[in-house]
């Protein structure tokens, strides 16, 4: 599910974002190259948190087939973040857990998702499905000011979830099955592709099937990679996973909830 890989190079920060993410080439076990985009635990709001719910929703993403970047643990050693060239970026490094979280830079070519683009013909079920990820996660963080949407031609890639999975304390949260549960996905500013699924016939039985799917098994396998370095959130990871297998096991209704909303 996840490589393990080591920093080797800093190439800089990614232009946007609000945690500085840094670009990385890390070598593998077999000392090839891969090329990173990370985010390190310091520069979150929730710290090691952010990073667990990133890991598991990408986990959960690729498991449902769902466009996410390949991701990677990225180990950070103290010589590699004493030779970072940018003073802030090294500071927080060193304030960061050891382990960082990497996503596989995408080919050249995508381009963060703009305001007023049509969804291709070819990419309407995708983005269907993206929505429905979304819903069934509490990822409120894929907006039309804030898309965390990369494309290229028809193809989309889903980046940034350390948001996802927060229901404790959100003030009128339900879990997604229940009706009313998604009444504020109804807005046009609530989600990135709100107003043009909406009253389109939509088909979800392809990611519900890969949904169900998810075993306990398998979610006991997305708690056991997670590193020794992120227990601090070990409350964060079991409350993920716990949400990930009560909306498999209640899928049907939530999933009659999310076409309801986007009627």
């Amino acid at each position: 599910m996840f490589d393990l890989v080591t920093a080797v190079r800093y190439d800089g920060r990614v232009q946007s974002g609000r945690t500085m993410p840094v670009r990385l080439a890390c070598e593998t076990a077999v000392r090839e190259e891969v090329e990173v985009v990370a985010k390190l635990s310091a520069s979150c709001d929730r710290g090691v948190a952010a990073l667990v719910a990133e890991a598991i929703a990408a986990i959960l993403a690729a498991d449902l087939d769902l466009p996410v970047p390949e991701p990677f643990l990225v180990r950070l050693e103290p010589d590699f973040i004493d030779a970072i060239a940018d003073p802030e970026v090294a500071a927080i490094a060193r304030k960061s857990r050891s382990i960082a979280f990497g996503s596989k830079k995408l080919p050249p070519g995508y381009t963060t998702w703009p305001v007023g683009k049509t969804i291709p013909k070819d990419a309407l079920a995708v983005a269907a499905e993206i929505f429905a990820f979304d819903a069934l996660i509490a990822n409120a963080d894929r907006r039309i000011d804030n898309p965390n949407c990369l494309f290229v031609g028809p193809d989309i890639a889903i980046i940034d979830h350390e948001l996802a999975f927060i229901t404790e304390g959100v003030i009128g949260w339900k879990p997604p099955w229940q009706v009313g549960a998604l009444d504020s996905l109804r807005r046009a500013q609530s989600h990135l592709f709100t107003e043009q699924l909406r009253g389109k016939e939509l088909n979800f039985e392809r990611v519900a099937g890969a949904w169900t799917a998810v075993t306990d098994v398998r979610l006991s396998e997305y708690r056991g990679v997670l590193p020794t370095e992120w227990d601090a959130a070990s409350d964060s990871a079991n409350a993920a996973l716990s949400h990930i297998a009560a909306v498999r096991d209640n899928l049907d209704m939530a999933l009659q909830e999310i076409a309801r909303v986007l009627l």
